[in-house]
């Protein structure tokens, strides 16, 4: 009986732990910290738009808390009661406000705690102020509706200035018909003007050439001697001479770099250029000795 009694102690223990370790695992789904001791607070919201219990309270984007609850408040039913619990480690002043904001490009919203600079804070289970701010979405399409309005204002600014210049060209037609006239008139002598001008200095350019007839002529004259003697000259036989000059200097630079002659022998032997080198140098130390010791070499005697 009592080994019955120990087994049935031991479920439920087993059982109660069970429980436990689910309502703790509920409360963590729910965005709940049962052993943090956070401090709750509210605030209160025309609407909350689409605010889900368990939603992030972001400090400067740091994650200080989760909203516990979202009801309607009995009292006021225009007004929608949000429980935060916040960490207790930050301290709220009480000019600070909680505000509701689109948490993403999809609409997902958000707490987010605007922390004030007071040196006294709200006490646990407070209600703190709050404010919505429209999200990337909401902001978009307002400014898309200022848009369309602005267009709008454009295009109907751009329809009296339209209607305004048709009326102006119908009421002054005449004018500018009449201005059109004066500017053709006007292109008119211009180009009259511009051909005359071409006119004389073609003129001015055939008097000139038959002024200066006898000089051109000289000119013409003396071209023709020095053509002439050109002719005369016997420039044939001068290039002949020249190639034939040319045709020996290429076989005797044939023959130089062949190693033909004394040229081309030095050119190509390089020992006769050092043994010539070597008797130059061997020279020059003669010289220079006997410069320096002349009685090596002249022998002077009376008898």
């Amino acid at each position: 009986m009592a080994m019955k009694l120990q087994r049935e102690v031991k479920i439920g223990l087993f059982a109660l732990a069970m429980l436990v370790c689910l309502y703790l695992g509920v409360n963590y789904l729910k965005g709940k910290d049962v052993f943090s001791g956070d401090r709750g607070y509210y605030a209160q919201f025309d609407e909350t738009l689409g605010l889900q219990t368990s939603a992030p309270v972001l400090l400067r984007g740091v994650k200080v808390g989760s909203v516990t609850d979202i009801s309607i408040d009995p009292r006021r039913p225009d007004k929608v009661v949000v429980a935060v619990g916040i960490k207790k480690q930050v301290r709220i002043p009480v000019d600070s406000r909680i505000r509701l904001f689109s948490n993403g490009i999809m609409g997902g919203k958000a707490i987010e705690l605007v922390r004030g600079e007071a040196v006294t804070y709200f006490d646990r289970g407070a209600v703190i102020p709050s404010e919505t701010a429209g999200g990337l979405l909401e902001n978009a399409s307002l400014s898309l509706d200022d848009l369309v309005s602005e267009a709008k204002s454009l295009m109907a600014s751009l329809s009296a200035t339209s209607a305004s210049i048709d009326t102006l060209l119908v009421q002054n037609a005449d004018s500018f018909r009449g201005i059109a006239s004066n500017i053709e008139n006007v292109t008119g002598q211009l180009a009259r003007a511009r051909i005359d001008a071409m006119i004389g200095d073609v003129r001015h350019f055939t008097s000139m050439l038959s002024d200066n007839s006898a000089r051109f002529t000289g000119i013409v004259d003396n071209l023709d001697r020095v053509t002439g003697s050109l002719a005369e000259a016997d420039l044939r036989g001068t290039i002949d001479t020249l190639g034939q000059s040319i045709s020996h200097l290429n076989v005797m630079l044939a023959k130089v770099a062949s190693g033909e002659g004394t040229l081309g022998r030095l050119m190509e032997n390089p020992a006769l250029y050092d043994s010539l080198t070597a008797a130059t140098s061997n020279l020059a130390a003669l010289l220079a000795d006997v410069k320096a010791n002349p009685k090596r070499y002249v022998h002077i005697s009376v008898f």
